[in-house]
């Protein structure tokens, strides 16, 4: 969720990862607005997938930390912990605004069922405390909590992997998964702790990559492709056609009943293994294989994304922390004011304004903000001065 990177084509900005998270935000605001059927929830999976735009966003940030912090390391780690810190105490006070706004706006417009997670008594006193302590959070925008927790620690962990140890980081990220129980947080570390290892490793990793033979590249590629299509395409069918058949199960033959339930438990079991709330481990696997397979598509098909979408998805992502916060507001405005049930034109045309208002509060964000004077890139290549001066900062 980094905002300190400027848009210029001379550097080493990754214009691809801008474009991932932006499609990731466009994701997140359908799923959210839940107008189904809509024709959009056909591109987003309705967020019932076995992996969802939810945990990219997650990695999408923690990579970002370990590519733009580690150009920064020549300037010492003080200065990162100061930076690092300065930005988790930014996210914990908008997470307490916003809470505090969407509460608010639920009790006014005495919607309390906007949102599922308001409380039943109103205590002012109470839910202020509440939400300061972080165990309370309300409205379309409460990840930014759990990102303020993840950014607090994560200066140590990515001083952990300057230091040469990423498989330190590793092992302590993997044993508080392990003891994760019910706990958020505990559980979706590991999402942003793989994230910053990816992040800070990125062109090492691009680099050894490459030295591979063409056959073995290939067929990482076509095994990764192939994984990403098999288990897409089974969870999908799970959201839309195993939907379809039990809500028809009175109506079908013994064969095909028999044929649903039975899919039902082979789904079940799936799932005890996905979890999304403390990402059980088939859901950290499929997500690392899903995001390289996406990051593979929309890499090599860049410029005709940009072309046929006139650039404003790679706008999105290249403004993600306003984004995140105005499709927060969006979505409360229009579950406010239009009730979920229309007809299927109707959620289309909706769903639709709600995108719409999303891209054109940004570009006006966008135009207004000013200019970075100085170019800023993801990270340093190996190989290069800034680089080599990176190094030597660790060392000392």
């Amino acid at each position: 969720m980094d905002q300190d990177i400027a848009v210029t084509q001379k550097n080493n900005r990754i214009h691809a990862l801008d474009i991932i998270r932006g499609l990731f935000l466009i994701v997140i605001l359908i799923n959210h607005i839940e107008m189904y059927p809509s024709g959009f929830d056909l591109f987003t999976g309705r967020g019932r997938l076995l992996v969802s735009a939810a945990e990219g966003f997650f990695f999408m940030s923690g990579l970002l930390v370990g590519m733009v912090y580690r150009r920064r390391l020549a300037r010492g780690m003080k200065f990162i912990f100061a930076r690092m810190w300065r930005r988790a105490l930014e996210l914990y006070l908008g997470s307490i605004i916003l809470t505090l706004l969407f509460t608010a706006g639920a009790i006014y417009f005495n919607d309390m069922h906007i949102k599922e997670g308001l409380y039943d008594v109103i205590n002012w006193p109470h839910i202020f405390k509440e939400t300061v302590l972080m165990r309370y959070g309300y409205g379309w925008a409460d990840f930014l909590m759990r990102f303020a927790i993840l950014m607090f620690l994560a200066p140590f962990g990515f001083y952990i992997i300057a230091k040469g140890k990423w498989w330190l980081l590793l092992l302590l990220s993997l044993v508080v998964w392990a003891f994760r129980g019910d706990n958020f947080t505990l559980g979706w570390q590991i999402i942003f702790a793989l994230g910053m290892l990816i992040g800070y490793h990125w062109y090492e990793l691009k680099d050894r990559l490459q030295r591979l033979s063409a056959p073995a590249q290939k067929i990482i590629k076509r095994s990764l492709v192939a994984i990403t299509l098999v288990t897409f395409t089974l969870s999908y069918a799970s959201v839309y056609i195993l939907s379809l058949l039990n809500q028809n199960l009175s109506t079908l033959s013994a064969g095909w009943q028999g044929f649903t339930l039975h899919w039902n438990s082979a789904n079940a079991f799936v799932w005890l293994y996905s979890e999304k709330w403390t990402m059980g481990p088939v859901r950290v696997i499929l997500f690392l294989i899903w995001f390289a397979v996406l990051f593979m598509v929309v890499d090599k098909y860049i410029s005709a994304i940009n072309k046929y979408t006139r650039s404003t998805v790679q706008l999105l992502g290249q403004n993600s922390l306003f984004v995140y916060i105005a499709h927060a507001f969006i979505v409360f405005i229009f579950k406010l004011f239009i009730l979920p049930g229309k007809p299927l034109i109707i959620n289309l045309l909706v769903t639709g304004a709600a995108l719409a208002c999303l891209i054109a509060v940004t570009s006006l964000y966008a135009k207004l903000m000013p200019k970075s004077k100085i170019k800023k890139t993801y990270g340093a290549k190996p190989g290069s001065q800034s680089h080599a001066r990176q190094v030597e900062a660790v060392k000392s």
